[in-house]
């Protein structure tokens, strides 16, 4: 199993996002041209939490890592919640649909992202 070490994290490093995994929104806290991806606990602390489970933790070496995770800090993190975010927004936010939009190609090649 190849790993990679970003801060205090390892992370295994993948081919394909696995079934019920999502893109870790941590923004530059990332070992460049890796895209992280978690798990949320099954057990949240709170209603509206987003506990991961650490121990889980994946990474994928893609291009345009750091620009998706600019475009996932405005909270969609799926190709179709991106889709979505630029239909609803464009007009009144468009520095970040700008963002979004720049993201979208590169996850597109993204193996299992779909």
């Amino acid at each position: 199993m190849n790993t990679i070490t970003s801060c205090e994290h390892i992370f295994e490093v993948i081919e394909k996002v696995p079934y019920g995994y999502q893109i870790w929104n941590i923004g530059k806290n990332m070992v460049e041209g890796y895209l992280p991806f978690c798990r949320l606990l099954a057990q949240q602390p709170f209603a509206g939490g987003r506990s991961i489970e650490t121990d889980t933790l994946k990474a994928m070496k893609v291009d345009g890592a750091q620009i998706i995770l600019d475009a996932v800090g405005y909270g969609p993190c799926t190709i179709k919640e991106m889709e979505d975010h630029i239909a609803k927004y464009s007009k009144r936010k468009p520095h970040e649909c700008n963002k979004i939009k720049a993201a979208l190609p590169y996850m597109k090649q993204i193996n299992g992202m779909s």
